[in-house]
C-alpha cells in the first residue's frame, strides 16, 4: 500500500513540474506585450488625473508582464526606468505665445510631434504591439498607427463637448480645436470609457471597438486609515470644472466650527483671466483665518497626498463636470467619507458610502451634519474603503491587458 501511494505522490508531482516547465517555455518563447502609452501629463508630482491614472496603469501593466514605454512631457529630454517602465521624456517647449492657455495648446501640438519621432524610433528596435493614448493627444498616435502599422487604444477621461460647457471663456475658445483633435479617435482601433456615464457620453463616437474599464487606485499605498483630525479636504486642478468658485463659501460656512481646518490643493500650470478672482478670494480666505485654512497651488507627490487624505476628515468635490473621480477614489480607499455633486461618473464611484448632492444649499447642509458626526464620517468611511478594493489597479490592468489581447486578434 505503501509502495503504491509513492509512486502516485511521484506522478503527481512529475506532472506538476512538467506543467510548469512548459508554462515557463512559453513565457521565455513568446516576447513580453509591448506598449507604447503616450500621456502628456505622468511624473511624479503630476497636475492632472490623467497623469496619475498614467503612472498607475503603466506601472500596473509592467508588474503583469508587458514591457511598457511611456512617452511623456519632461522638463529635459531623458529615458529612464520606474516601476518597471521604461520612461522617454520629452523635453517641454516653451512657447513665447501670448495667453496662458494659447501657450498650453502649441506646447500640446509640439509634444505630438516629438511624440511620433520618439515612437517610430522606439518601433525600430522592437515593434509595438499597441498604442495606447491618454487624454486628447490623438494626432500622433494616428500618424504613428498609419506609418508603422500598429493597433491603437485610446482611453477617454472626458468628451470633449461637454466638458468645454465648464470652462473658462479663454478655453472655451479653443473649443473647436479640441472637437477637431478628439474626432481623429474614429480611426482608433479600440477605445476604453472609465465609466457608464462617460459611454453613454461617448455614443456619437463611431469607433469599431468600445470597452468600459473603470479607472484605479493604488491599494498597496491608499490603505486605510483611522479619522484623527476635524479637517475638509479638496484635491483638483484649479478650474471652473472642478468647481473651484464653490470653494470660498463652503470655508466661511466651515470655520464656523471650533477647530476645524480646510485645505485646498490647487494646482496649475496656466491661470486664465477669469480665475484669477477666485485665486484671491481664496488667499483672503487663508489669510483671514491663518493656520485653519491652507492653500497648497503646487501638485503634490503620492506620498503627500496620502498624508493629506489620512489628515482629513470629510473629503469635498463640487466638480460640476466629473467623468469618474478619482480623488474621491483615492480619499475612499483611505476611509474618508465623500461629498460630492451628483455628475457624470461620480455616483458610479461612490455608490452607498457618501454623499451625492444636487446644489451648494446642499452641499453645505451635509457638510455641516458630518462635522457633528464623526461617528456617522467613521462608518461611512470604511465601507468607502471596502468599496474601493473594487477598482484596485492590479484588476483593472489586468482587464485592460484582455483587452489589448482582443483587439489584437
Amino acid at each position: 500500500m505503501r509502495k503504491k501511494f509513492n509512486i502516485v505522490y511521484k506522478s503527481e508531482f512529475w506532472q506538476k513540474l512538467f506543467k510548469s516547465l512548459l508554462a515557463l517555455s512559453e513565457i521565455i518563447e513568446k516576447p513580453r506585450l509591448k506598449v507604447a502609452l503616450i500621456s502628456y501629463h505622468y511624473q511624479n508630482p503630476t497636475i492632472s488625473g490623467v497623469g496619475i491614472h498614467a503612472r498607475n496603469l503603466a506601472k500596473y501593466l509592467s508588474k503583469n508582464g508587458c514591457e511598457v514605454h511611456a512617452f511623456c512631457s519632461s522638463e529635459e529630454e531623458e529615458r529612464y526606468k520606474e516601476d518597471g517602465v521604461i520612461v522617454h521624456g520629452i523635453q517641454k517647449t516653451l512657447a513665447p505665445i501670448e495667453g496662458s492657455i494659447s501657450r498650453k495648446r502649441i506646447e500640446y501640438d509640439i509634444f505630438e510631434s516629438e511624440v511620433v519621432k520618439a515612437c517610430i524610433r522606439e518601433n525600430l528596435r522592437r515593434k509595438f504591439d499597441i498604442i495606447h493614448t491618454q487624454g486628447l493627444l490623438t494626432k500622433a498616435a494616428f500618424t504613428v498607427k498609419k506609418v508603422c502599422h500598429i493597433k491603437w487604444i485610446h482611453t477617454f477621461h472626458a468628451i470633449e463637448r461637454f466638458r468645454t460647457n465648464e470652462l473658462t471663456e479663454e478655453e472655451k475658445h479653443f473649443q473647436d480645436l479640441n472637437l477637431w483633435e478628439e474626432s481623429a479617435v474614429n480611426f482608433c482601433d479600440g477605445a476604453i470609457f472609465v465609466s457608464k456615464a462617460l459611454v453613454k457620453e461617448g455614443k456619437h463616437y463611431k469607433i469599431k471597438s468600445k470597452r468600459l474599464i473603470s479607472n484605479g487606485v493604488d491599494i498597496e499605498v491608499f490603505d486605510y486609515s483611522p479619522i484623527k483630525e476635524r479637517n475638509i479636504l479638496f484635491i483638483g486642478r484649479f478650474s471652473l470644472e472642478k468647481g473651484i468658485d464653490a470653494l470660498p463659501s463652503m470655508i466661511e460656512s466651515a470655520m464656523y466650527f471650533k477647530d476645524v481646518t480646510f485645505t485646498v490643493v490647487c494646482p496649475y500650470r496656466y491661470m486664465s483671466y477669469d480665475l484669477k478672482n477666485i485665486r484671491s478670494a481664496l488667499k483672503r480666505l487663508e489669510q483671514k483665518f491663518e493656520g485653519r485654512v491652507q492653500i497648497i497651488e503646487t501638485s503634490q507627490p503620492q506620498e503627500k497626498l496620502k498624508e493629506l487624505y489620512q489628515n482629513c476628515q470629510i473629503y469635498v468635490q463640487p466638480s460640476k463636470y466629473e467623468s469618474f473621480g478619482l480623488c474621491i477614489l483615492e480619499a475612499m480607499a483611505i476611509g474618508r467619507p465623500v461629498i460630492a455633486f451628483n455628475v457624470g461618473g461620480v455616483p458610479e464611484v461612490i455608490g452607498n458610502c457618501g454623499i451625492l448632492v444636487n446644489n451648494k444649499k446642499e452641499f453645505i447642509f451635509n457638510m455641516e451634519e458630518l462635522l457633528r458626526n464623526k461617528e456617522k464620517c467613521i462608518k461611512l468611511g470604511q465601507i468607502a474603503s471596502n468599496r474601493a478594493r473594487k477598482f484596485d489597479w492590479n484588476i483593472v490592468s489586468k482587464r485592460t491587458i484582455n483587452y489589448y489581447k482582443k483587439i489584437l486578434k
